[in-house]
């Protein structure tokens, strides 16, 4: 019979993971089943208690596991101060004190060191995460692993380059009908697809925030607010306008990057100190002089000397190559001081183009994707000795820099470039990751073979998905790889990788919840029959990503619109005809189920939480008519005006759709059906805003009923303004442009002018604030009339860039 120190031992260990008493490892596993620590591949046996929902473990037992070494002080105030050092990490702690210094860095603890009979006491995953270890728990061997980060191979040598990328290369040609293109990409349907909302920033100041996917997890923005300043993007231009006086706002300063070689900023961060402006810089390089006429693609070789502009003989052998190309992307680092002048202090650059970037606290983490050409791979000739093949590995080697250490761009050998085993993608990811609060801590680049397509952050973690296609006879495997890495106080650490079937639609198709990973991927093509039509999938992974849970076969021949995790539930949308919603219990991760579900016409692109019982969906109303040529009751949907609609899910088995409103006709769009970051929403303030540019049919009484293509007539661009509640729904309290009468008499069908387009719409005490590259401009936040205004200067002239974003110069690269 088990000893009461026993069974509260193996309960200590086990609530380690859970972060409440209802987290979900009590509910898989009893408290008397037998659990194991094992660290570095070695049982533990040793004491434990649980306090605060966490265990703590005798400092002597871990430290000697970790092969960690222990050194003690007596602090200025008598209390003991216990450091650990384990390689180039350290953790120390005070006795009695919930503050760890972790690597230079304050971590709170929700259980601090103390003495129990004279045995000192630490938090076992606090301890050992900061001393670098990997902590996982594998719930069906019921086993708590403490081990070293898994280390990805190195690409290593020129020859091993060139075999990774045949391979990936060959790979990324494949076509199918589910729609792989010959460069790996995805083949968009005719339908929009937009990405679903995400939650309110949790805020205890009166101004608006980013409305972001994870609370405490910053997304870079177009705009933000710190209640004093607003600090907007404008052509080549970052504007900080001071509002303290809303009756009279005011430029205070200005950042023109138009000088800046090529550099076009495209999101940004603010806090309490500073400015972070992050933006893509695209150059063309000279093509290598005759001797070694392939185009070089941003390696140390095209910063050899030789270089010319003319370009390169290739027509004559029928070649052809791209022009040769550096995309880099640069982040300033601004300091603010109390007049909302910038100073800069800081910037940083790697290549490749921006995929995305988060910020935790003063930890910056900017996600790029270089692209490698393929095509030395099979140029064989030689001119003058210097052939494409030669020039692939210096291409492929990844330039960075850092003013911390020094302006000169440097490349990243190969030895430290590492690869995803059998990723299907020959480009490159790149993690650059920096403590802004460490100005002596350098840019840390982590280079991967095998390109993120979509990413998700947690405050912990960050994962990387990856499409990949493999025949299966004459049909194809449609897989998604994940792989994660742990945000470590500016510093990545790759934990591991793991697949589930199917594709995703964006980041918010994936979650993390009490150490589970949830995933919603659509597998098939919808418009294909029998064992190639589609089916909705949801998996729930361990936090070593090995599959624990599933649930398959949702609507077949659709696919996902949005999906909406929230804590025990998932809320996923999927759409052919028509919009089921369904609901999804995830608190038993082994088994999800649905609880229920809700068809009506039109689909969510969008689905934001309004409370823990209703929800916000966004997307487009549809028609549904008898299709010609597809079978006698087949009937095809088309979108018409855009729809916002609020669900009630008390009721979880009956989802209802409380309220809708409809907005224009077939044509109308808001940028939020692209970018979440668009929302403006308060549950306090019963305030919900978006941009709209509408489109109206007019004379609608001589459109036939049965003609659902015809389209609106441009009419409208500006911020819709709504009042929301339980009992009202959705009442349109105002509309507010920045297009003059003058303007919209001069706009054509579709057209208008978008530099007065709204596109963000912030408030800061009580004044509602609508932002679009000509001005800014504010309203009273309770009556909503307009209370000032202010006129931005025009853009400069040679800011112009292409509809892609891109700024090209020729340009010479110079060691």
């Amino acid at each position: 019979m088990r000893s009461k120190a026993a069974a509260a031992l193996m309960l200590a260990v086990l609530l380690l993971f859970a972060p409440a008493a209802g987290g979900p490892f009590k509910k898989l596993v009893s408290a008397e089943a037998d659990i194991h620590l094992v660290v570095r591949g070695t049982a533990l046996s040793t004491d434990a208690f649980i306090e605060n929902g966490n265990t703590v473990v005798p400092l002597r037992e871990i430290s000697e596991a970790l092969g960690a070494e222990v050194s003690y002080e007596t602090g200025t105030d008598g209390k003991q101060i216990i450091t650990l050092k384990r390689n180039d990490r350290t953790a120390s702690l005070t006795i009695g004190s919930a503050v760890m210094t972790a690597n230079g860095k304050s971590i709170r603890l929700e259980a601090p060191a103390r003495l129990h009979f004279d045995v000192t006491m630490v938090p076992l995953r606090a301890i050992s995460e900061s001393l670098g270890t990997v902590v996982t728990w594998d719930a069906s061997k019921r086993i708590i692993s403490i081990d070293d980060p898994i280390e990805l191979p190195t690409v290593g040598s020129e020859e091993k380059l060139r075999e990774l990328m045949e391979t990936m290369s060959a790979q990324n040609r494949i076509v199918n009908k589910s729609g792989v293109v010959a460069d790996g990409s995805i083949r968009e349907e005719s339908a929009e697809i937009a990405a679903p909302a995400s939650d309110e920033s949790k805020n205890s100041s009166d101004y608006s925030q980013t409305n972001v996917q994870v609370g405490g997890v910053d997304e870079a923005d177009w705009a933000k607010t710190d209640g004093r300043f607003i600090y907007q993007l404008s052509g080549s231009r970052v504007l900080i306008s001071d509002i303290a006086d809303s009756a009279r706002p005011k430029l205070a300063a200005t950042l023109d990057y138009t000088a800046k070689d090529g550099f076009n900023p495209q999101e940004l961060y603010v806090d309490d100190k500073r400015l972070v402006v992050i933006g893509q810089r695209q150059v063309r390089l000279p093509y290598p002089a005759a001797g070694g006429d392939q185009p070089v693609t941003g390696g140390a070789a095209s910063r050899e000397s030789g270089l010319a502009d003319d370009a390169p003989s290739d027509a004559k052998r029928g070649i052809w190559m791209p022009v040769p190309m550096l995309s880099t992307v640069k982040t300033f680092i601004y300091e603010l001081n109390e007049a909302g002048q910038p100073k800069l202090v800081r910037e940083t650059e790697q290549e490749g183009s921006y995929s995305s970037s988060r910020k935790i606290g003063s930890a910056l983490y900017v996600v790029t994707n270089k692209n490698n050409y393929s095509y030395p791979l099979y140029d064989t000739g030689k001119d003058g000795g210097n052939t494409a093949k030669d020039q692939l590995p210096a291409s492929f080697q990844p330039l960075y820099s850092d003013s911390a250490e020094s302006s000169e761009l440097k490349s990243l050998p190969l030895d430290s470039i590492r690869y995803f085993p059998e990723s299907p993608d020959a480009n490159m990811l790149l993690v650059g990751a920096i403590d802004l609060d460490a100005a002596d801590q350098p840019l840390q680049l982590s280079a991967y073979l095998g390109s993120s397509q979509t990413i998700y952050a947690s405050e912990k973690h960050l994962y990387v998905a990856i499409s990949k296609y493999t025949a299966e006879g004459d049909a194809y495997k449609q897989e998604t790889q994940i792989h994660k890495f742990r945000l470590d106080q500016g510093r990545i650490v790759y934990i591991g990788e793991g697949s589930v079937p199917g594709t995703i639609l964006n980041q918010f198709s994936m979650d993390e919840h009490e150490g589970y990973f949830r995933i919603a991927l659509t597998k098939g093509d919808m418009w294909a029959s029998g064992k190639d039509g589609s089916t909705n999938n949801l998996y729930v992974l361990d936090e070593k990503l090995n599959t624990v849970g599933k649930l398959e076969g949702l609507a077949p021949g659709e696919r996902i619109y949005s999906v909406r995790f929230m804590g025990g539930r998932a809320y996923m949308v999927t759409f052919r005809n028509v919009d089921p919603l369904f609901a999804i219990d995830l608190n038993n991760p082994v088994k999800p189920a649905v609880l229920g579900q809700l068809k009506i016409p039109g689909y969510s692109d969008y689905l934001h939480p309004y409370d823990e019982n209703h929800l916000i969906g966004f997307g487009k109303e549809t028609v549904e008519i008898p299709s010609k040529g597809m079978g006698a009751n087949e009937t095809m949907a088309f979108y018409q005006g855009m729809k916002i609609a609020l669900f009630d899910v008390s009721d979880v088995s009956h989802p209802k759709e409380k309220f809708k409103e409809t907005i224009g006709d077939r044509g109308t769009n808001s940028e939020l059906l692209q970018d979440h970051k668009a929302l403006l929403f308060s549950k306090e303030k019963g305030l919900l805003a978006f941009p709209v540019e509408l489109l109206e049919i007019k004379n609608k009484e001589t459109i036939k009923s049965a003609d659902s293509l015809a389209y609106g007539e441009f009419t409208y661009q500006g911020a819709y303004v709504y009042g929301i509640d339980l009992k009202k729904g959705f009442t349109l309290r105002s509309r507010i442009t920045h297009l003059t009468a003058e303007d919209l008499a001069k706009s054509g069908q579709y057209g208008y002018d978008y530099n007065k387009a709204v596109r963000r719409i912030l408030y800061a005490g009580d004044t509602l604030y609508t932002l679009s590259d000509h001005m800014l401009k504010a309203n009273n936040l309770s009556s909503l009339k307009e209370s000032g205004s202010l006129a931005y200067p025009a853009k400069p002239k040679d800011s112009a860039i292409y509809p892609d974003g891109r700024q090209v110069q020729p340009m010479q690269i110079t060691e």
